[in-house]
C-alpha cells in the first residue's frame, strides 16, 4: 500500500509539473501578446503624435492666414468707408454747385430785367428831355 501511495504522490506530482509547465507557457505567451500590443500601441501613438503635430502646424498657420485676412479685410472696410465719406461729400459738393448754378442764373435774369428797366428808363428820361428842349425852343 506505500507503494501505492509512493505511485499516486509520483502521478500527482508529475501532473502538478505538468500544470505548472502548461500554466507558465500560457503565461508566457500572453505576456508576448501583451508586449506585442504594447508595442503596437506605441507605435501608434508615435505617428499619432506626429500627425497630432503637423495639424497643430497646419492649425497655427490658418489661424495666422485667418488673422491676416480679417486685418485686410477691416483695412477694406475701412477704405470703402473713406470712399462712401468721399463719394457723399461729392454727391453733397454737386448739389451745392447745381444750387448756385440757379442762384446765379436767377441772379443773372434779374440783373439782365433791372438793366432793361434802367435802360428803358434812361430812354425815357432821354425822350421827356428832348421834348422838353423842343418845347423851349417852340416857344
Amino acid at each position: 500500500m506505500l507503494a501505492f501511495l509512493e505511485f499516486v504522490a509520483a502521478v500527482v506530482i508529475a501532473v502538478l509539473g505538468v500544470s505548472f509547465v502548461v500554466l507558465v507557457r500560457g503565461v508566457l505567451r500572453e505576456l508576448r501578446k501583451i508586449g506585442q500590443t504594447s508595442e503596437d500601441v506605441s507605435h501608434f501613438l508615435e505617428s499619432t503624435q506626429g500627425d497630432i503635430t503637423g495639424a497643430m502646424q497646419d492649425l497655427r498657420t490658418t489661424m495666422g492666414n485667418l488673422d491676416e485676412l480679417v486685418t485686410s479685410a477691416k483695412q477694406t472696410v475701412d477704405h470703402v468707408e473713406s470712399v462712401a465719406s468721399h463719394a457723399e461729400r461729392l454727391v453733397e459738393g454737386a448739389y451745392m454747385a447745381s444750387s448756385v448754378v440757379k442762384t446765379v442764373k436767377s441772379s443773372t435774369a434779374t440783373l439782365l430785367s433791372v438793366y432793361e428797366g434802367v435802360k428803358q428808363g434812361i430812354k425815357t428820361l432821354r425822350g421827356s428831355q428832348e421834348s422838353t428842349e423842343r418845347g423851349i425852343d417852340n416857344e
